[in-house]
């Protein structure tokens, strides 16, 4: 069962982190588009250039990450099936068959 756990941090590892890249994606480009609220808000740390860099920077990560947060149910469905069916040993109804 540790491969379990390991699989579930793993899982958690990849939500967590992506939660943080979109709502920081989604600040920058408000940023972006939205200076006149976001600015003040910062309290002028985020300035439209500097916003235009994060949200440019944070497109490949965003991307790995939701294609990772996507494939790894079915990865994990399939190495648990492949896992169940080389551990599965012949009872006595299959050596009477």
């Amino acid at each position: 069962m540790e491969t379990d756990s390991y699989q579930k941090a793993i899982k958690a590892a990849i939500q967590y982190v992506l939660l943080i890249i979109i709502v920081i994606y989604l600040i920058s480009g408000l940023g972006i588009t939205q200076h006149q609220i976001i600015g003040p808000l910062t309290l002028g740390i985020l300035t439209t250039p500097l916003a235009l860099s994060i949200h440019e920077f944070l497109l490949v990560p965003f991307v790995v990450l939701l294609v990772a947060h996507i494939a790894i149910g079915p990865i994990t469905r399939v190495y648990s099936r492949s896992k169940g069916k080389q551990q599965k040993k012949p009872t006595e109804n299959d050596a009477s068959s």
